[in-house]
């Protein structure tokens, strides 16, 4: 994890489980993207951390994405993030929007302050409010 300042966290995420389908944890971006101000992140040298989201640049966990179905119905870019501060991560968001809604301005623009770009590293959770440019790639 990434904070805005550049100081960052390794430590394992504390997620909900949900009752409702798909079963299981939630995901990562939709523990970022709800309305709560911070999330409790177990780190091994501090313990339990409460992190304020608005300072959280960047959340990376070591995943690829879960539904290969999914995946192979979505749409594919790639993007090239420069966040506030020049860090660069280039990596490819699925985009599962409705045909009049499928450019790379759609998925950036869609509701939440997170958005999802992974890579060999993992899959990135993004904040747009630290975001200093968006690239399409293709």
């Amino acid at each position: 994890m990434l904070l805005a300042e550049g100081t960052g966290f390794d430590g394992s995420l504390h997620l909900l489980m949900r009752p409702q389908y798909p079963p299981g944890p939630e995901t990562p971006l939709e523990m970022l993207n709800r309305p709560d101000p911070f999330f409790a992140l177990t780190s091994g040298t501090h313990g339990v951390v409460f992190i304020p989201k608005a300072q959280t640049a960047v959340v990376t966990c070591h995943e690829t994405p879960s539904d290969p179905q999914r995946l192979s119905a979505a749409k594919l870019i790639a993007l090239q993030v420069t966040m506030v501060g020049g860090r660069e991560f280039e990596g490819s968001a699925v985009l599962e929007l409705p045909p009049g809604r499928s450019r790379a301005l759609d998925y950036v623009n869609g509701s939440g302050t997170f958005f999802a770009l992974w890579n060999d590293d993992g899959t990135h959770y993004i904040n747009k409010l630290l975001v200093r440019t968006i690239r399409p790639l293709d």
